[in-house]
């Protein structure tokens, strides 16, 4: 038994013995872990303890080598949503994107990364919730994202997490939640830590405006890229209208750089 163990210890090591599955005595024994003091009086447990991790892992089934753990990217930025069990990223999910996904009182629900699409003044944004498992495969997913969101009730949980993420060699810009924030405050700091800017486009045909969103410093010639790679080539001007010149149009060139809430209208040689 170890000295000083927190609650949260004895926590893990009951769920350990009523675990059914190889699958929950592992992700039990991985709490054990992180939950045992690190000292000299707990040194003999943490090693059988991580002997006995080593070994379940060892007998358990081999995955399918053909099965991807990946995310593919979709949207305009993608963030990963982390948090210890329990500590209310479906239910941050489910509020943010709308998908259906299972939200439950007992730990480790979601066995798999859960994805929805989070609509932010016309962006979207792709929000991949990370189970509480940490396995490598699904932190890989962490390790290619643009940005982070961990879910904590406490300040231990962001310590915890900010552990894993830098055992896993994981250093991305993060924002701290807590359940008391509302839908629209959470969506205004994810775009906010993202640091992109909303650039709409029009259509010449159509004058409909469709946003599209730029890393900040971002130019005509970035915006005339993402839309076509020719837009450049044949790039002419273009009109710029600025939320501060009211309905004065800019005519601008390819460097011209652009800011949040410009309406841009491309025009090609003929």
């Amino acid at each position: 038994m170890p000295i000083n163990a927190t609650p949260e210890y004895f926590k893990a090591e009951e769920k350990f013995r009523s675990a059914k599955t190889q699958e929950e005595k592992i992700a039990a024994l991985e709490e054990m872990i992180r939950e045992c003091p690190k000292h000299k009086g707990t040194e003999n447990l943490l090693a059988q303890l991580k002997a006995k991790l080593a070994k379940l892992k060892k007998a358990a089934p081999k995955k399918s080598t053909g099965k991807k753990t990946g995310v593919k990217k979709e949207g305009e930025a993608q963030v990963c949503i982390l948090g210890m069990p329990n500590a209310g990223k479906s239910t941050l999910l489910k509020k943010l994107t709308g998908v259906d996904v299972e939200i439950a009182d007992y730990p480790y629900t979601t066995k798999e990364p859960a994805v929805g699409m989070m609509d932010y003044r016309g962006v979207r944004i792709q929000l991949v919730e990370i189970p509480a498992t940490f396995e490598p495969g699904h932190m890989s997913i962490v390790r290619t994202t643009d940005a982070i969101v961990f879910v904590v009730r406490n300040d231990e949980d962001e310590e915890k997490l900010r552990k894993i993420c830098s055992d896993n060699f994981i250093n991305k810009k993060t924002i701290v939640l807590r359940k008391d924030i509302n839908t629209e405050e959470i969506k205004k700091r994810v775009w906010k830590m993202l640091g992109l800017i909303m650039v709409y486009t029009r259509d010449p045909a159509t004058k409909k405006d469709e946003p599209m969103a730029l890393p900040r410093g971002s130019t005509v010639k970035d915006f005339a890229e993402r839309i076509h790679k020719d837009f450049v080539k044949n790039f002419c001007f273009a009109r710029l209208w600025r939320k501060e010149d009211g309905v004065v149009e800019r005519r601008v060139g390819l460097n011209y750089i652009l800011e949040d809430g410009d309406i841009v209208e491309i025009h090609q040689k003929i």
